[in-house]
């Protein structure tokens, strides 16, 4: 009678640790389901290694970036769109994170926590990018041999145009060159040196904490002592104003304003915009950017005001600072992907964020067209109603790298842009010559 009564006690426990059991592998399936399917051993995706059975890619125009046949993963046929567009395609071992075949490989195998793998379609979702694969071409042509980026979006409705990082590779070949930075989508992942573009920041600080920025004004002899110790300058502009000082882009003007907020105000304007975070698009998270403006002395501090000393920013950040200016204040948040009915199919990110005062986005705007029809030239980017500022980069004793920043106020091209050349030199010229050919081919908005 006891050995039954113990039996039948045994029968419950048995049912416990069973259940037990099932809740333990379940709640490491919720866990690491993702990681296991994604495993480069999974038969049912993978062969070799490489991705095979996946869904379609394809840019805004519909025109197939890959795409699996005969159970064999295939890229676009001309080997220059592959390279152009291979940071937001991606390749097919995971090598570059940003790419849409790691970046959204749930979307692209039809994986769900439920499924897995599996589906009654046999394939996964396919996807549309915003990118428009000739435009990258053109992106990635005019870079040429240059390392650097270059990145479009459209201002009103966030989509992002053009993705372009070189050095590059051909995701249809297995490529053992990473240890020049091919994999690396500078746009997305890259930190430079921001140069004059900082000034911008600089600007926007004025004019949110000084009421007097209109009529404030600061002289220029070759540059300036902080500190003790001397700031110096490409001019000798004189006595500018903040207009004139973007325009020229004055050293010593712009460290004495930023001396004129100070230390405090300066890292808020800073922060708020995203230089010192990590922003992200449909889920990707950026590089963050850094400065050190708090605990800097009087020289280093004045450096940073203009782009320099410790100040990094990442490109794609700098698009969306760039986007909100020309949107008034508030960045439309740019976005890779959209279905093949043009809907967003992962909004992750904001769809909008105002980032500054609409009034003060205007003058930003008003200030950047005065450095193209004054100082750039209104005739090198006929039509597009550019308002821009060029940046250049020391670092160390290299080549500086070339930035050029801004966006079109044509209606037909409500176009943002971000172009980084490294160790190219002075901004006004490739980053500039660059940001000309891509915008003048960009497509005209309906």
């Amino acid at each position: 009678m006891n050995r039954v009564f113990r039996n039948s006690l045994s029968v419950p426990a048995l049912i416990v640790v069973f259940c037990l059991g099932l809740l333990l592998f379940y709640g490491r399936l919720a866990f690491y389901g993702q990681e296991w399917a994604a495993y480069p051993t999974n038969g049912h995706l993978y062969s070799d290694g490489r991705l095979v059975r996946a869904g379609m890619i394809t840019d805004r125009n519909g025109e197939i970036l890959a795409q699996t046949i005969d159970g064999k993963r295939v890229f676009h046929q001309e080997a220059s769109i592959r390279k152009a567009t291979a940071h937001a395609v991606g390749d097919l071992q995971g090598f570059v994170s940003t790419g849409a075949h790691t970046a959204f490989w749930q979307q692209l195998t039809g994986y769900d926590l439920l499924n897995g793998v599996y589906t009654f379609a046999g394939k996964g979702q396919d996807l549309q990018l915003t990118i428009d694969a000739q435009l990258s071409l053109i992106a990635y042509e005019a870079l040429g041999d240059y390392a650097g980026t270059v990145g479009v979006v459209n201002y009103q409705t966030g989509e992002l145009l053009c993705m372009v990082s070189t050095p590059t590779f051909d995701p249809s070949q297995v490529c053992d060159e990473g240890e020049r930075g091919v994999y690396v989508n500078r746009l997305l992942s890259g930190s430079y040196a921001p140069g004059s573009v900082f000034k911008l920041v600089t600007a926007l600080s004025v004019l949110e904490h000084r009421t007097d920025a209109p009529v404030l004004k600061h002289t220029c002899s070759r540059g300036v002592t902080l500190g003790g110790e001397w700031l110096s300058c490409l001019g000798n502009h004189g006595q500018l104003d903040l207009t004139q000082s973007l325009v020229r882009s004055c050293n010593a003007a712009f460290a004495q304003y930023g001396a004129d907020v100070g230390r405090e105000a300066m890292t808020e304007t800073a922060r708020r915009l995203g230089c010192d975070r990590s922003v992200t698009i449909d889920g990707i998270s950026c590089r963050a950017g850094s400065f050190a403006m708090e605990q800097a002395n009087d020289i280093d501090f004045g450096w940073s005001c203009i782009g320099q000393h410790q100040d990094m920013v990442n490109p794609f950040q700098y698009l969306t600072f760039m986007s909100a200016i020309a949107g008034n204040g508030t960045c439309v948040w740019p976005y890779l992907i959209r279905n093949l009915d043009n809907s967003i199919s992962n909004e992750t990110s904001p769809r909008d964020e105002e980032l500054l005062d609409s009034a003060h986005a205007k003058t930003l705007s008003d200030m950047m067209r005065a450095c193209v029809t004054e100082h750039y030239g209104e005739e090198r980017f006929g039509g597009l109603e550019l308002c821009a500022k060029t940046g250049t980069a020391e670092v160390g004793d290299q080549n500086p790298h070339s930035w050029f920043v801004g966006f079109c106020r044509n209606p037909r091209k409500p176009y943002a842009f971000v172009v980084v050349v490294e160790k190219a030199g002075a901004g006004l010229g490739e980053a500039a010559t660059i940001a000309g050919k891509v915008l003048q081919a960009a497509p005209k908005a309906d």
